[in-house]
């Protein structure tokens, strides 16, 4: 492993960092909360809207093996990915759950607080393996991106990859042949090819765009998204400094204000709120109504189209484009996770849930309807593990890589989201946006330095 990461990302979506405040109050309740109750009624805080179903189902398969365990299921919103505010609640409260299916972006910030405990000791009292073999049944970089200062804080749960989604009929109103990017056909086109398929079919009603093509700042076009195949690199592990100045950082941001005085932010903006206002129906999307050529996603927007997509929605899915046509392919996974907050009652129940919820027979019924990629290896490699709409995804996870599980994440993914928005409005340039997000970002490193990555952590192990 090198002293500075490259290539590496964290998972979508903005991230609130948790005070000293809020930390002090955890540090002086946690102990106070000994994990009380029936142990064989285990609660659980899950999934919430459309992937609820296929959780119950899970949970069902599991009673039926189980019948002495009750399983009470309880979905609690986040504010955003890393945000602990409501289990920082509930383990003050002496309310916190047994299992808790969080985001792994967050695991290792959790874990340096003392929010969630090490699964060591449980794999050491019921399992007849050694905890390496044990976890070897997982992908290693989700593993990894649960395991903090040599223990491991959960079992890792779905995951997914970042691919590019193209609406087929636009490009052939506009006369592109379609196949070029299909990734069964083709590799990954360049981003001079990009924008010139952009120019075909974006189209203008005066001074407002009816149709586009690609807009980099949209969807899953988060900074590190495209810092992969700009050579990016964050942190230094010699130093244990950050290095957001680096000069692969500094190009996402050209690339932005690039992209962005081409088609003019504000009026790509305009033209998003038209086609998809705030708060708008999961079926009114640009790309669904054929007006936007291009998105980047990941593979529950499948499923999206399966429910909410017009019948003669015609799409393939492409790689990633690249600076250069020889550059190699590059995309980024997440997922979930089963942890155990401070004050689990860490039952035999609680293990067992937790091992089926996360083990093959749970993520197959789970997967395939949920269009989510599997983490259990078992089920990553069996054809019916996982939904043939999303085969992209899936064959993308050898080439993937994780989210590095630093203590500072959530901070470093807010200071990269803000750095953009100051490009794209015209309110800092890129120098100046990255400066500013190193110096939010490497004091905050400071106080957990030194610190080193695990040896491991992006290992596919598939």
């Amino acid at each position: 492993m090198t002293s500075a990461f490259d290539r590496r990302t964290f998972l979508r979506g903005s991230a609130a960092t948790v005070g000293a405040g809020a930390l002090a109050l955890l540090a002086a309740s946690c102990a106070s909360n000994p994990g009380r109750g029936n142990p064989d009624e285990v609660s659980l805080w899950g999934v919430g809207g459309t992937f609820v179903p296929f959780q119950t189902k899970v949970i069902e398969q599991f009673q039926r093996l189980h019948p002495e365990v009750t399983v009470n299921v309880d979905v609690v919103p986040s504010q955003g990915t890393g945000d602990a505010t409501s289990i920082i609640t509930a383990v003050r409260g002496g309310t916190a759950p047994d299992l808790w299916l969080l985001d792994r972006f967050s695991a290792a910030q959790y874990a340096a607080i003392g929010l969630i405990e090490p699964i060591d000791d449980l794999i050491a009292q019921y399992e007849d393996q050694s905890k390496e073999d044990f976890l070897a049944q997982w992908l290693g970089f989700a593993v990894g991106e649960v395991t903090y200062e040599g223990k491991t804080y959960g079992l890792p749960h779905d995951t997914d990859a970042r691919g590019m989604f193209v609406n087929r009929t636009m490009l052939r109103d506009a006369g592109v042949d379609p196949d070029e990017f299909d990734w069964e056909r083709n590799g990954p086109v360049t981003m001079d090819r990009m924008w010139e398929v952009s120019e075909r079919v974006t189209k203008r009603s005066g001074v407002d765009y009816t149709h586009v093509g690609l807009l980099p700042w949209y969807g899953e076009g988060w900074p590190f998204t495209w810092g992969l195949g700009l050579g990016a690199s964050y942190y230094d592990q010699q130093t244990s400094h950050m290095t957001m100045t680096d000069p692969g950082v500094r190009r996402v941001f050209e690339f932005y204000e690039d992209w962005a005085g081409r088609y003019g932010y504000k009026a790509a903006d305009t033209f998003i709120a038209t086609y998809e206002p705030t708060g708008h129906p999961p079926g009114q999307t640009a790309f669904l109504a054929n007006r936007m050529a291009f998105m980047v996603s990941v593979p529950s927007t499948i499923q999206t189209f399966d429910n909410h997509g017009p019948d003669d929605l015609d799409w393939t899915t492409a790689f990633l484009p690249v600076q250069q046509a020889d550059d190699p392919e590059y995309t980024w996974s997440g997922g979930y996770a089963l942890c155990l907050p401070k004050g689990s009652k860490k039952t035999k129940a609680v293990w067992d849930l937790m091992k089926y919820f996360t083990g093959e027979r749970g993520q197959r019924t789970y997967m395939v309807p949920a269009t989510s990629v599997p983490t259990n290896i078992a089920a990553l490699e069996d054809p019916e593990g996982s939904a043939p709409s999303i085969r992209y995804f899936v064959e993308s996870i050898a080439a993937s890589t994780c989210r590095p599980p630093l203590p500072v994440g959530g901070a470093w993914w807010d200071a990269l989201a803000d750095a953009r928005s100051s490009v794209l409005l015209g309110t800092a340039t890129a120098e100046q946006a990255v400066a500013r997000a190193q110096d939010r970002v490497d004091p905050m490193m400071q106080t957990f330095a030194p610190f080193a990555l695990p040896e491991d952590y992006d290992d596919i192990r598939v």
